[in-house]
């Protein structure tokens, strides 16, 4: 008769083959031709129940076919919170029912118009356009200080629209909305005329009159546009003129800000005489309240009482307002006229040193205090958002989204806002894609709101719910067989990669994303029973790039058929980007390719247990005993332990023993570690197939018997030879 491990291995040696040919029965195709199509119809626990094919097809892919009728036992199961580990089918001891649990999910996805992901990327573009425009700030006026002083005459500012606009910008004034005739009679007006154009203007109260006459107070041109002095603006028209436009355009103070307010303070208070010299120019005195944190009470006059104070004096102005206010008094050197004492400026290099290191400090508090407060309302309204209106109508939350986009107010209605905000940015005929603007596209991909506006489940590479069993999985794979510290040590190790996993992953949208992580993709690769270590970058490159649906696709070629369950896991399409296509609804695309690899599994298995018990249990070992973590799991599954008696030789009695005994004695016959190793795993079954032809062989026609001397016993060692042998 042909041994046992013989026939085992005629199946295992080419296990994908044997898996093809059960593939090309025309009932088990029939069979899974209709899961895959109607899987993706089914949206309840009941509708799947109601089909039997479809249910049916699954339990027997998991293993529990003989739990079939078991209609309300399964409704549980199915309906079981994963995450509650008091749920029905984490109470059950038999880890098939959390398998079959997880394959499927029939309780709806969080719905969430912004994950923690998006509104990271979100604010982290809110930050860079805040820098992009303090750069802007700096490069603008830069030309600025540079050209107007080659500017000839009131044409030609007008014919460079780029200090046009920094002028008009400064000043306040919308440029688009006047014409260049009317800007050229305000440049060329005499301010001191009361008819002239410009005062005209001020007289009837036209619009923006007050900054037309700034403006033409800024520079130096005659009526017919010539200078009426050496530069068309002097060093300290310019000066104000560049603090204007930094004031009017910068959202927040910048660190270009400071630089300059630093060079201006220290500039001017070097020719500074007298408080008056301090308190009557609104930069100077804005820096030293600041540099002291001043509260706004304190106004120029109470500044001068502080500063002139005669400290030696008890009672003195500044001591009434303690510590703070004499500290102030001690950085400036003037008498108690108010006039820079004799011998000395007004701030010695030590003072001054002090004073720009408290407005370092401090000056961008109160900005600071703004920007956190708009951040942190739109973190907490954006967290109650239901629909798209919503967030358009709140208009904290509207001003840091067009901020972040670069879109200026009134650039775009928020019906086109809306569009672009409920636009599917992987369908290429969407109104953000159509409208090939940058910021309206990558809007699109930071938001989660279906085509009526409502929040919608977010499109991700892993879904929230296979993130959640994938973590869980690597964690299990990675403490498996430790104990004690090393045990918690690993569990801790795992549980921040899982972490990082988890947070990573929803900010992937395409598979160079994913791949150029490492972190990431070995948390799943742990998670499938993969060793990260042994798989390269230019293997997951291949595997990535298949088609899934091409049977001799590299991925599918893999003996391995987790190959292709891990890539289907991912929500990508043929381009590496992120798709809905693969989006089922109660079992995404690679828990469907999971069922159906283990449907012809159990069927192939199934196949061989009609000629030989043996093998059957061989093959179900093999496939089971990488995910054993502990003795018990061997105690609780019949078949397992069954093949566990038989190798190591124990008889029926041994099932009879208590829990604890058995788990203990194959503790002592077993190092559980040993099955993750494919070698010793092949090892151990060449060592049961031998011995299970040892128990249930003819000894007395069998030339097994003649080869042994006839004595009737046959060691497993010699069997086992035998059995290689006619491999």
């Amino acid at each position: 008769m042909v041994s046992t491990y013989l026939s085992y291995n005629l199946v295992t040696r080419d296990l994908k083959g044997s898996l093809d040919r059960v593939a090309a029965d025309s009932t088990v195709t029939r069979q899974t031709q209709h899961f895959k199509d109607n899987i993706g119809k089914v949206k309840t626990v009941d509708e799947f129940l109601d089909d039997y094919q479809l249910y049916s097809y699954a339990m027997k892919a998991h293993g529990l076919e003989e739990m079939t009728y078991a209609k309300a036992f399964m409704k549980k199961v199915l309906e079981s919170d994963l995450n509650d580990e008091k749920s029905f089918a984490n109470k059950l001891s038999d880890d098939r029912y959390r398998n079959f649990a997880a394959a499927f999910q029939f309780t709806a996805p969080k719905a969430d118009g912004q994950t923690d992901a998006q509104q990271t990327k979100l604010l982290a573009r809110y930050d860079q356009a805040l820098a992009a425009e303090s750069d802007k700030l700096e490069t603008e006026t830069k030309y600025y200080e540079k050209q107007i002083d080659t500017i000839s005459s009131a044409q030609g500012l007008m014919g460079n629209s780029r200090l046009l606009n920094y002028a008009l910008s400064a000043y306040g004034i919308d440029g688009p909305y006047y014409s260049k005739e009317h800007i050229l009679k305000v440049l060329t007006s005499d301010v001191s005329d009361p008819d002239s154009y410009v005062n005209q203007l001020v007289a009837n109260k036209g619009k923006d009159a007050a900054g037309f006459l700034r403006m033409a107070s800024a520079f130096n041109f005659n009526a017919d546009g010539s200078l009426s002095a050496a530069t068309a603006q002097t060093a300290a028209q310019k000066e104000n003129t560049v603090a204007l436009y930094i004031d009017e355009e910068q959202t927040y103070v910048s660190n270009y800000y400071l630089e300059r307010e630093k060079a201006y303070y220290t500039s001017k208070i070097a020719s500074v005489t007298s408080v008056a010299d301090i308190t009557s120019d609104s930069r100077l005195f804005n820096y030293v309240k600041t540099a002291f944190q001043l509260e706004g009470t304190v106004t120029s006059t109470v500044f001068k009482n502080i500063v002139t104070s005669d400290l030696s004096v008890d009672g003195n102005f500044a001591s009434t307002g303690g510590d703070a206010w004499v500290a102030v008094a001690q950085k400036f050197n003037f008498d108690t006229n108010g006039d820079v004492k004799a011998g000395q400026p007004a701030q010695g290099s030590t003072q001054l040193a002090s004073t720009n290191a408290g407005f370092a400090t401090f000056y961008d508090d109160v900005d600071q205090t703004k920007k956190n407060a708009l951040t942190s309302a739109y973190k907490s309204g954006m967290a109650k958002v239901t629909k798209v209106d919503e967030l358009l109508n709140n208009a904290s939350m509207k001003l840091l989204l067009q901020r972040a986009f670069g879109i200026e107010a009134g650039e775009f209605s928020n019906a086109d806002l809306r569009k672009a905000l409920t636009s599917d940015f992987t369908d290429p005929a969407s109104f953000a894609n159509k409208s090939r603007d940058e910021r309206l596209i990558a809007m699109s991909k930071l938001f989660n709101f279906d085509s009526k506006g409502n929040v919608d489940d977010p499109l991700q590479a892993h879904s929230a719910f296979a993130a959640t069993l994938i973590s869980k999985e690597y964690i299990v794979n990675k403490a498996r067989f430790l104990e004690g510290n090393q045990l918690k040590a690993a569990k801790e190790a795992a549980g921040k990669e899982a972490a990082y996993y988890q947070d990573k992953i929803q900010g992937v949208e395409t598979v160079q994303d994913l791949l150029a992580d490492r972190r990431i993709i070995d948390v799943v690769l742990g998670a499938y029973g993969f060793d990260p270590k042994k798989v390269t970058d230019d293997f997951l490159k291949k595997a990535f790039a298949s088609d899934l649906g091409d049977r001799k696709s590299f991925v599918n070629q893999q003996a391995d058929k987790k190959w292709a369950e891990l890539v289907g896991s991912f929500n990508f399409d043929g381009d590496g980007k992120l798709t809905r296509k693969t989006l089922g609804t109660v079992q995404q695309r690679g828990e469907t390719l999971e069922t159906i690899n283990l449907f012809m599994r159990q069927t192939l298995e199934e196949n061989e247990g009609q000629s030989s018990e043996a093998v059957r249990l061989a093959l179900y070992f093999q496939r089971t005993a990488p995910t054993i973590t502990s003795a018990y799991d061997i105690v609780a599954d019949t078949a397992l332990a069954e093949v566990f008696r038989t190798t190591f030789g124990f008889s029926e009695e041994f099932t009879k023993m208590k829990v604890e005994s058995q788990a203990k004695v194959i503790k002592s016959k077993l190092d559980l570690a040993d099955l993750q190793d494919p070698k010793k795993l092949q090892r151990l079954i060449e060592r049961y197939t031998a011995m299970y032809d040892s128990a249930n062989a003819n000894f007395d026609s069998s030339p097994v018997s003649v080869l042994a001397g006839g004595n009737g016993t046959i060691s497993a060692d010699l069997l086992l030879s035998i059995a290689q042998l006619k491999a």
